[in-house]
């Protein structure tokens, strides 16, 4: 018999997705896929996804996580076992086998399940399965609260049913037992503590993403300096007016766009990572979105990029990011140009502190008092500060497989924020790049037109890496100096033949 670990209350950095958390704007990050169609096998089901995931549920402890809010709000909530978990509400069959699901229906399916918020009194995740679409492939939707996991981390949950081998047989489960919880007086004395304690481990945590001072004072003088830094070069500086920022409704559509191998491999002979390439087809995209709509972009995107932090091997719950802010070329006229701003604020990226710095700024959010920290934690998420997110979430690198079916298509979803329209996610799998245009339909209903803009913008890369790359054509034989001479001031001159 297991019992889970001790329980666990959230960082400020996790809490902040809560205090984000609205009807509006429910904060999960999530994914749909498509994986290929079962070939000598039984179709797949909800009830063979939860017998697989029931053997492994002791891997993956905090998937039976729910909130419990401190008393008073003294503190952030913390995280204790579910114990009426049932794996049927939180692994769903949305359609009969026997159905096929056209491409309208399944969008449809997803966008509903994407607008829906998660049930706080339960375990925040859910996948929900179609399993038969109309070419005969198999369709899937995920979602997980943003703070119970970053991308990293969700990858856990997703190996509770889904393997890198077509054939794995299922264990049987281990017996659990939910921890128990600490009464109501104690748990009120620990939130009283920790919000004390917030404030000392605030300034201790961003400077140990960096270094491990050997003094207190040392690293408080260096969490002070990162915050500075977070301040000057990532929040302070507004984001320009765009009409990416707007009121926003419930509905959530994601739009998805699969950039084929051969298309990627020609638009990086321009030079630069997959990455690179793939945020500036989004700057090429979105500058055309902007020009279609009568307006010419004078300055670029104010873009936020969250960085992981976590180091080689760590997998568990929690958020371990740092969020920074990187302009989105959308100015630029020619995509040679996008690409190589693009190329120099990542390689900038990749040789400062802002990631650490972003960090500690977070972190320093422990200095607020909890009641206050809602207000605070809205005010850095509004269109001042970014115009849209735009993120490079992990996948495996070899093919995975769904009970034999093995994963064609994944697009990610990053959440938005109250007064934002849109979010891009980028997954690569298997050295192809996807895209997931996650946004509000009724304020962006052009977010049906980018995966074309997409696929135009990788295609102008690739021209211009061929261009480059082709012969220079030999330039046509110039005639004698007395000859041009003659010609540009009218007069025919013989020549010797």
């Amino acid at each position: 018999m297991t019992s889970a670990t001790s329980t666990r209350r959230l960082s400020p950095l996790d809490g902040s997705f809560l205090r984000l958390d609205t009807q509006q704007s429910p904060m999960h990050v999530g994914w749909s896929a498509v994986f290929g169609a079962p070939v000598d096998r039984a179709r797949p089901s909800a009830e063979a996804m939860r017998e697989l995931a029931a053997g492994r549920l002791h891997e993956v402890p905090w998937c039976r996580w729910r909130l419990a809010d401190a008393p008073l709000g003294l503190s952030e909530p913390r995280w204790i076992d579910d114990a009426n978990f049932d794996l049927s509400a939180h692994i769903v069959q949305l359609t009969s086998p026997e159905d096929p699901v056209s491409d309208e229906t399944f969008e449809v399916l997803r966008s509903t399940v994407l607008s829906t918020p998660l049930d706080r009194a339960r375990p925040l995740w859910q996948v929900f399965l179609v399993p038969r679409l109309a070419d005969g492939r198999v369709g899937m939707v995920g979602k997980i609260h943003h703070a119970l996991v970053d991308g990293l981390a969700a990858l856990q949950i997703v190996r509770l049913f889904v393997d890198s081998e077509p054939d794995v047989a299922s264990q049987p489960p281990i017996r659990w037992r939910p921890a128990g919880r600490a009464g109501a007086a104690g748990w009120a004395m620990n939130a009283a503590r920790y919000a004390v304690n917030d404030g000392i481990g605030a300034l201790r945590a961003g400077a140990d993403a960096v270094t491990h001072p050997r003094s207190s004072v040392g690293a408080a003088a260096r969490t002070a300096k990162l915050i500075a830094s977070a301040l000057s070069e990532d929040v302070l500086p507004p984001a320009p007016s765009s009409r990416l920022n707007g009121r926003i409704g419930t509905r959530r559509t994601l739009i998805g766009y699969h950039a084929p191998r051969a298309l990627l491999r020609a638009a990086r002979g321009s030079g630069g990572t997959l990455n690179d390439v793939g945020l500036t087809a989004v700057a090429g995209a979105l500058r055309t979105l902007s020009l279609r709509r009568g307006d010419t972009p004078s300055e670029p995107l104010k873009t936020m990029v969250p960085v992981s932090m976590r180091r080689i091997g760590e997998d568990d719950a929690g958020n371990q990011i740092a969020m920074v802010y990187m302009p989105l070329p959308i100015h630029l006229p020619t995509s040679a140009r996008r690409l190589a701003f693009v190329r120099e604020q990542t390689a900038r990226l990749k040789h400062t502190d802002r990631p650490a710095a972003t960090q500690a700024f977070v972190q320093a959010a422990g200095l607020v008092p909890p009641p206050l920290r809602t207000p605070v934690v809205r005010a850095l998420a509004t269109p001042r500060q970014f115009n849209l997110t735009v993120s490079q979430s992990p996948a495996p690198r070899g093919s995975m497989f769904l009970l034999g079916c093995e994963l064609e298509e994944v697009y990610s979803v990053v959440p938005i924020a109250q007064g934002h329209a849109l979010a891009i996610g980028m997954v690569r799998y298997r050295n192809e790049l996807f895209f997931g245009c996650y946004a509000d339909p009724d304020t962006l209903p052009e977010v049906h037109d980018l995966p074309g803009l997409l696929e135009g913008e990788l295609e102008q890369l690739g021209a211009a890496a061929a261009a480059r790359k082709a012969p220079a054509t030999p330039a046509p034989a110039q005639p004698a100096a007395s000859t041009r001479h003659a010609r540009a001031n009218g007069r025919r001159t013989l020549t010797p033949v």
